[in-house]
């Protein structure tokens, strides 16, 4: 394959940017509606490292010469709604920890698309570190989903 231009990489960075902001999101969004504390330290701790991926991959965005994502994915605030809709009509734990659940497994996809690209070294690592966060989260979500119900 050939080697992906600056522009190309950012444009892949900034669609996990993106979905960090999505992910931010609804996180945040959950906590608001979940009544379960082991659930909202989770939410919290996952707040907190996906802060900081956003934060490395603004900052490889910047040093790629390009503009980094202000917002997350429109489909995305869809979701959200959906989760305090959700929450509204089942009062329940396990329907808000099934939309999280979605949320996350739509990025972990993004981050198996990215790192199927000719990334450079650097960046392909810092991805690929993204997306164990990413998995690990989704494996998590499915841990509470079972102890939740």
């Amino acid at each position: 394959m050939a080697p992906m231009s600056n522009a190309e990489v950012a444009g892949v960075l900034n669609e996990l940017l993106e979905t960090c902001y999505d992910g931010l999101d609804g996180f945040r969004t959950a906590i608001t509606e979940i009544d379960n504390d082991d659930v909202i330290a989770f939410c919290q701790s996952r707040i907190q490292r996906i802060d900081e991926a956003a934060a490395d991959l603004y900052t490889a965005i910047q040093h790629l010469g390009a503009h980094p994502a202000e917002h997350g994915h429109p489909t995305a605030r869809m979701h959200r709604g959906w989760i305090q809709l959700r929450a509204a009509l089942t009062s329940g734990n396990a329907a808000i920890l099934a939309e999280i659940e979605r949320g996350e497994v739509i990025a972990a996809k993004h981050y198996r698309s990215a790192l199927a690209k000719p990334l450079p070294e650097a960046i392909h690592d810092m991805v690929e570190e993204q997306a164990q966060g990413a998995d690990e989260n989704l494996e998590r979500i499915r841990s509470l989903r079972e102890t939740v119900r």
